[in-house]
């Protein structure tokens, strides 16, 4: 199983950082707006259970995800786990957000680092570059989830 490279990258969002981390903590708002979404059920303060129906030709059926968010750094750094299982397979993503106050804190500079940190059954044979297309396109859906609720408060 070829190892599968880090996504990273930054954003930069016209609003203060408490803003974008109130925004990013509120999961249900965030799973609420993400595309293949069918249920959502919250399990406490931090922890949340999706089912979703992937748009991937690589993942058939449905799948049930468990998402979880930590403030390791109020304020600042939020560390997000999302486990997928469906039929055969499971994945388990780790993202690390870091908040950065910039424009005098009138904005924020959000930056991620995302790792696939488990992958079992038949997605372990799907090559890297695959898993990083569908996953480039899961942190653009994400982040236009955050825009959004941004938006709207």
């Amino acid at each position: 199983m070829a190892a599968i490279p880090s996504f990273v990258g930054e954003t930069t969002l016209p609003y203060p950082p408490e803003t974008v981390r109130n925004a990013l903590v509120n999961l249900e708002q965030v799973a609420g707006r993400m595309p293949d979404v069918t249920k959502v059920d919250r399990v406490d303060d931090r922890t949340l259970k999706l089912v979703v129906k992937p748009g991937f030709s690589f993942i058939r059926g449905t799948l049930r995800v468990t998402m979880t968010i930590d403030e390791t750094e109020p304020g600042r750094m939020l560390v997000q786990t999302a486990k997928s299982e469906g039929i055969g397979m499971s994945m388990t993503i780790e993202s690390a957000i870091t908040l950065e106050p910039i424009a005098g804190g009138a904005e924020t500079k959000a930056s991620w680092d995302a790792k696939v940190v488990e992958r079992k059954g038949l997605v372990s044979a799907v090559g890297p570059s695959l898993i990083q297309a569908a996953a480039n396109k899961v942190l653009e859906d994400g982040w236009d989830a955050v825009r959004s609720t941004l938006a709207e408060a």
